[in-house]
């Protein structure tokens, strides 16, 4: 890992910070391993996942939390926002008693005409992230000093953070032109919002989030975080060994020429993630932190621990001690 500690040091302490990427790269563990981090240094830390299905509690080893905060571990929150979750708590906020909210948005026409709204649940959770970052407690600190969300796959996640500056930009004066102002104020701000990718070593994730990195930069105008490759293979053998089975499989009896080749394919394959890497490393435009490949008899919880760990070395703070990864093999 060659990026400068202090740079992802900084930008992992940020108050609003978003993990996007391609569906299945890992955003849910990159996304648990980030909030847990720091909730363990002593921040107050609310992990909000996007209509998704529970994944964050998996790999935290905790219950679900549906559409409200719930402290899973000290000092980590958990949401899973819905919909209707958002929508309702955003309509109590307008009209802040309970038997109002039941009248209006519980009558079975304006539930109907609420559902055919494009992107209004998108709007209604970034409006709950946002609600959240401005919660404060009795003595008037913050609620919660870091937000960390667990954004959909990419296509949704560019609606989900581009929406509220696109409805500030042409609702006229009002209510809904107010809370779009102040949800693209927070996706927008330099200093306490950045935007983490995720990627594989494979073509089509790399594409996806170079896609995301260049739509941040010029339609969201929000601010680098780092980039993750996750799942690169951990190198199977050394040049010299790699040799050594060239050699023994030229004189290898069928069987064990058939196992000498199946290795140096792997090493192929090491090869060709390599190059993705490279891509994404050149291109994104971050600090890039990786992350290995860990069998796959791991728990969730295990390969959470072992994220905290990548993310500590990488940031120069490295206070968790992992097995090495041989001895995962």
């Amino acid at each position: 890992m060659s990026s400068p500690p202090a740079a992802v040091r900084e930008r992992l302490d940020r108050a609003f910070q978003v993990v996007a990427g391609k569906g299945g790269v890992g955003r849910t563990l990159v996304a648990s391993a980030i909030a847990l981090r720091a909730s363990q240094r002593g921040e107050r830390v609310l992990l909000l996942e996007v209509n998704a299905p529970d994944s964050c509690a998996r790999f935290l080893g905790v219950a679900p939390a549906p559409d409200e905060p719930r402290e899973v571990l000290p000092n980590l929150w958990l949401c899973r926002m819905t919909p209707a979750g958002a929508m309702k708590e955003y309509a109590l906020l307008i009209l802040r008693f309970k038997a109002l909210y039941t009248l209006v948005f519980e009558n079975r026409l304006v539930k109907y005409l609420l559902r055919s709204i494009p992107s209004l649940a998108e709007l209604t959770m970034m409006g709950k992230a946002w609600y959240h970052t401005t919660e404060t407690l009795d003595d008037g600190s913050p609620r919660y000093t870091r937000v960390v969300v667990d954004a959909p796959a990419t296509g949704h996640a560019m609606t989900f953070l581009s929406l509220s500056r696109i409805v500030a930009d042409v609702v006229p004066p009002g209510v809904l032109k107010v809370a779009a102002e102040k949800m693209a104020a927070l996706i927008e701000s330099p200093i306490d919002s950045c935007l983490h990718l995720v990627a594989l070593p494979e073509e089509m994730p790399v594409n996806e989030a170079l896609e995301l990195a260049v739509f941040s930069a010029k339609k969201l105008h929000m601010a680098t975080g780092i980039g993750v490759m996750n799942r690169r293979l951990v190198p199977f053998a050394s040049s010299d060994e790699l040799a050594a089975i060239e050699r023994a499989r030229a004189s290898a009896d069928p069987g064990l020429a058939t196992f000498l080749e199946t290795a140096l394919r792997r090493r192929e394959l090491e090869s060709v993630q390599a190059d993705h890497a490279a891509r994404f490393a050149a291109e994104v435009d971050r600090p890039v932190v990786t992350f290995d490949e860990m069998p796959s008899r791991m728990t969730p919880q295990e390969l959470t621990r072992h994220a905290v760990g990548w993310l500590d070395e990488a940031a120069g703070t490295n206070r968790v001690t992992m097995a090495p990864i041989g001895a995962w093999r």
